[in-house]
């Protein structure tokens, strides 16, 4: 079946500077940084809030798009203190106002770039035969471009 792909090889990037543009060239223009040892990338996505309006003309509840939401990710990852990747969006949860450029590419498909705000970088000691682990919370605050690979 054409189109279908396994997570595999699917990886996160980020970049402590901010793109020119929010555009492909803007986003390819960026050095980034691999964040490694990534386990889990939840989905993400724009959502817009339903805003609903109920006119006793009709009785009849009216739906409309309001706030967009570009969504946000829970990062799951063994745990890698040298890891600077890791350490970037450790060291963004730590700064209130500060915005991180993200890219997550799919193997011979395409990348996918957005721009956000780290809000968690924990630490998971977990249990018996479980790796340290670390939980990275990234809010969307731009919308996903996605940038198909040059064949």
């Amino acid at each position: 079946m054409a189109g279908v792909m396994t997570s595999t090889g699917v990886k996160l990037y980020v970049s402590a500077a901010l793109p020119a543009t929010f555009d492909a060239a803007g986003y390819e223009a960026l050095t980034w940084t691999e964040v490694t040892n990534v386990t889990t990338i939840p989905a993400y996505g724009p959502t817009a809030a339903v805003v609903t309006h109920q006119p006793l003309s009709t009785g009849v509840d009216e739906k409309y798009g309001g706030f967009i939401n570009y969504g946000s990710v829970g990062v799951e990852a063994a745990f890698v203190a040298e890891d600077v990747g890791q350490q970037l969006l450790r060291a963004n949860a730590l700064q209130p106002n500060t915005q991180i450029a993200v890219r997550i590419e799919y193997p011979g498909n395409q990348d996918d770039y957005t721009v956000g705000k780290c809000f968690s970088g924990t630490k998971n000691p977990g249990s018996a035969n479980s790796m340290v682990g670390t939980s990275m919370t990234i809010e969307f605050n731009k919308s996903i471009v996605e940038v198909p690979f040059s064949t």
